[in-house]
């Protein structure tokens, strides 16, 4: 398994980095972002860099650079498109150890609001095809258009 600037067999992030193709709504050079499935909060997206790296000192300048303009873009889009109180911002790696943001909206009236969203049991979100659709169009629009998903009809 090579990490250098190539996909590991055994990275479940690796094997689905454009899956569901329908949730993916950003790519650049260095990541791709999608939202969650799970949208009990609004907008929640998970933004990864586009090969296999487990640390984030790890990346060279450039890259680091990169990675953290595309989370940047992401939270500032997220906030322009959905107006939420608060905009969380996770790099962890515990469970899975590829570089992986998890960008979250927060609104006062959230269930989880004033706590991690990984504290307890919380209910899922699901939405329609066109829910989702709508909602990637909706952040898409206050996005780069060099990094907007090109020819993903969401």
């Amino acid at each position: 398994m090579s990490h250098t600037r190539g996909l590991a067999d055994d990275c479940w992030i690796c094997q689905s980095l454009h899956e569901p193709a329908h949730l993916v709504y950003y790519e650049s050079k260095t990541s791709i972002a999608k939202l969650n499935p799970d949208q009990l909060f609004r907008g929640y997206t998970f933004l990864a860099l586009k090969w296999h790296a487990e640390q984030l000192h790890q990346l060279s300048d450039r890259d680091r650079k990169l990675f953290l303009k595309d989370m940047t873009n992401i939270g500032t889009a997220l906030a322009s498109a959905l107006n939420p109180d608060r905009v969380n911002y996770e790099l962890l790696g515990n469970t899975q150890a590829h570089l992986h943001w998890h960008i979250v909206p927060r609104y006062v009236t959230d269930p989880m609001w004033g706590r991690p969203i990984w504290a307890g049991n919380r209910p899922r979100k699901r939405l329609t095809q066109e829910a989702y659709s709508q909602l990637a169009s909706s952040i898409r629009v206050h996005l780069p258009r060099a990094g907007r998903a090109p020819g993903r009809r969401l």
